[in-house]
């Protein structure tokens, strides 16, 4: 929420309905220890909905129904030590099944952020309710915020976005997050004309937090572009042209995002970055957290003058101090990391700004003593 500072957010999906807590939990550790490296903020949990009648093309790859992304958020919660962003959709259950899931997410599993998603096609009816009325009962729950989404896709078609985003801040909503961002003149329109109305309005622009996902695969892209989001033949086209289309895919979005910062400086519009980790395949893995890496440093680049990431050690309790140093940089310009000392101790990485330790990272146990 604060615009003073950038947020850093990791991606992920919950596992297919039908696994059990004990599979579930070992997945959450297998997440979080393949992501210990990221100094994130926390993570965002998607709520996977199968988007019938959205599109008339048919979708590159089945639908399969998930575990409820709360109860999947609060096993990343345990396991990794940070606060997630819940994504729900309001629109599939009705109003009183709305209002037990409420009950679950924030007494059960103890959430304090949503993003509420509405319907995929106002051409089908739907059980829920209307994305107002699921902004009021979340409002009327004491210390559980909530954001939206923000469609820069949209905004070129319909040419409206940013004012439907003004209507969700007086519904009540802290944050905007995006879809992938491929089209980089779409998101630089949405962000200028969100940051003019709110200027005209007199009031503070809510952060929005761009969203970049690692493609290297065809189908993959197919999958991208069901979901309605735009990708520009020459970027399609470069991906796929690379010997390695992952590593070109992140080196894009690389540029974009730097593209996208100095063309909006004087938007006025607070941003933040989200990567999904939302594939089974290596590559596509291995590329959301080298992407994760290289959009925070090009953010903390353009936006703060003095930065470093540093390992800070986190002692397990009843188990042994650290000997480990809570100063050896992990990484910063230059600077290659030091590896991971101990063998009962868990370790964060965070980031230094100006001297202070502004993001904390998932903590992971050291796999060996030295």
């Amino acid at each position: 929420k604060d615009p003073a500072r950038p947020v850093f957010l990791f991606g992920s999906t919950p596992p297919r309905e039908g696994t059990t807590q004990e599979q579930a939990l070992e997945i959450a550790r297998k997440f979080c220890s393949r992501s210990w490296t990221l100094a994130c903020d926390g993570f965002v949990v998607y709520d996977i909905q199968d988007e019938a009648g959205r599109t008339q093309e048919p979708r590159p790859f089945s639908f399969r129904k998930t575990l409820d992304p709360s109860a999947y958020a609060s096993l990343l919660r345990q396991v990794g030590g940070k606060e997630c962003v819940v994504y729900k959709s309001v629109v599939e259950h009705d109003v009183g099944s709305f209002e037990e899931w409420l009950d679950r997410a924030t007494r059960s599993h103890g959430h304090r952020a949503l993003n509420l998603v509405g319907a995929a096609t106002s051409r089908k009816s739907h059980a829920g309710p209307s994305l107002p009325e699921a902004a009021s009962r979340v409002g009327q729950r004491s210390g559980l915020g909530f954001g939206c989404v923000a469609i820069a896709e949209r905004h070129m078609t319909k040419k409206n976005e940013h004012q439907n985003m003004v209507r969700k801040m007086d519904l009540g909503a802290e944050w905007f997050i995006s879809q992938a961002v491929f089209d980089v003149e779409a998101t630089i329109k949405l962000l200028y004309d969100y940051g003019d109305l709110c200027r005209a309005k007199g009031l503070a622009p809510k952060k929005i937090i761009l969203t970049f996902a690692p493609c290297g695969r065809k189908k993959t892209m197919s999958f991208i572009k069901w979901l309605g989001i735009k990708v520009p033949e020459s970027v399609e086209e470069e991906i796929f042209a690379a010997e390695k289309p992952t590593e070109a895919c992140v080196g894009i979005l690389c540029d974009l995002l730097t593209r996208i910062l100095r063309q909006t400086a004087s938007a006025g519009v607070p941003i933040g970055i989200n990567v999904e980790s939302v594939s089974i395949v290596r590559e596509e893995i291995d590329g959301a957290h080298q992407l994760f890496q290289n959009l925070q440093r090009i953010v903390l680049d353009h936006e703060v003058h003095s930065w470093a990431i540093r390992w800070i050690p986190v002692p397990k309790k009843n188990e042994a101090e650290s000997e480990g140093d809570s100063n050896a940089i992990l990484a910063s310009p230059g600077v290659k990391s030091p590896g991971v000392r101990g063998g009962t101790t868990m370790f964060a990485a965070g980031v230094l700004m100006g001297g202070v330790l502004a993001t904390g990272a998932i903590v992971a146990l050291s796999k060996t003593k030295r």
